[in-house]
């Protein structure tokens, strides 16, 4: 199986690039919903908005103040591990 390589890289608390995205659940100020290899990446702050955005390449960048990134069970909704930043 050739599985996409995930990654996230936080940059001053005000940029994060995250890689191998499968779609774009929701997003406003405060939080931005991702779709990522069977889990939903959950990113919320404050200012947020989408700077960078090719589902073709699987890349997103966000700008804001980032306070937390965290990964839910794409099905239940529940946390699947415990906050990455914040």
């Amino acid at each position: 199986m050739n599985e996409k390589i995930h990654r996230m890289v936080l940059e001053n608390r005000e940029l994060l690039s995250v890689t191998a995205v499968d779609d774009i659940i929701g997003f406003d100020e405060t939080q931005v919903s991702l779709s990522v290899g069977g889990a939903v990446l959950s990113v919320s702050g404050s200012g947020l908005s989408l700077r960078k955005l090719s589902l073709d390449t699987g890349e997103v960048v966000i700008a804001g103040r980032i306070d937390a990134a965290v990964y839910l069970d794409s099905g239940t909704g529940k946390k699947k591990r415990s906050r990455l930043f914040g």
